[in-house]
């Protein structure tokens, strides 16, 4: 699934929070979005899944321009997509049953409990999500609650996934689960963009840099081209976020680690 953004913005209060911005995400690439916290990284995400109307511009998926399609055709593309909330944002009020259940109840009402059960029961067991999904998420881990959050995001089988800070938080193990995760869903060639400064996941997924400050796309490029990037301001950012120590003209790809250059890992997912 492609997505485009075509002279984009979005305006709150009079402050414009994402500048005019025109982008094209292809089918199949791992986009990487850093920046400052603070810089709209998750607004970007946000307008970039839908959630968030534009107050300018045009976004489409697929050559479908989400402002001209109606709400039967909009919950029916909304199957093509999961998002993954920083903080998973599960319904607090609900089990992790009913949380799961959520993206097909709502987007297509008649799809078959049984088979809502079945695809509950295959997405913890390729996660390795052990706990019970009777639990309200208060009773869960942080890490827990953001792999109940991945499972939700790929209850509808999405071409394009969301990701806003997963690794946030999250011990070595669950970060190590959540590599594996990412990585299978690249080799299915699913879109993925992740909001990250998580410098294994630019090390090991990424194909495009994307980077943000105070609203404004300043470079969106491949992983590779970064290591030109003539902007100061996109060498200060990238140094911060991936914590280079190193003069920042020597290959970026090689200072973030061997592993770049190495085979793909083994799906653990078989």
């Amino acid at each position: 699934m492609t997505i485009e953004l075509e002279k984009a913005s979005f305006v709150h209060n009079g402050e414009a929070l994402l500048q005019e911005t025109s982008l094209r995400i292809e089918s199949g690439a791992c986009v990487l979005v850093m920046g400052p916290s603070g810089a709209g990284k998750s607004l970007l995400l946000k307008i970039l899944a839908g959630i968030i109307p534009l107050s300018t511009g045009r976004i489409r998926l697929d050559g479908r321009d989400l402002q001209q399609i109606s709400d039967r055709e909009l919950r029916k593309m909304r199957t093509r997509q999961g998002f993954v909330f920083q903080d998973a944002a599960l319904w607090q009020n609900l089990s992790l049953r009913q949380n799961l259940s959520l993206p097909l109840q709502y987007n297509t009402p008649r799809f078959p409990p049984e088979e809502i059960e079945a695809r509950i029961a295959h997405l913890a067991k390729r996660i390795g999500f052990y706990q019970s999904l009777d639990l309200r998420p208060a009773r869960l881990s942080s890490g827990n609650q953001m792999m109940a959050g991945i499972m939700r995001a790929l209850m509808t089988h999405p071409e394009i996934c969301f990701f806003d800070e997963p690794s946030n938080g999250l011990d070595t193990a669950t970060q190590q689960n959540l590599l594996e995760i990412l990585q299978d869903l690249k080799r299915q060639g699913k879109t993925l963009v992740i909001a990250s400064h998580d410098s294994t996941i630019a090390a090991r997924l990424a194909d495009w840099f994307l980077l943000i400050d105070r609203g404004e796309v300043i470079f969106f490029d491949t992983a590779h081209n970064s290591t030109r990037a003539g902007n100061p301001r996109v060498r200060e950012i990238l140094q911060g976020v991936l914590g280079l120590s190193t003069a920042y003209d020597t290959d970026i790809l090689g200072i973030l680690g061997e592993e770049i250059l190495g085979g793909e890992d083994e799906s653990p997912f078989g």
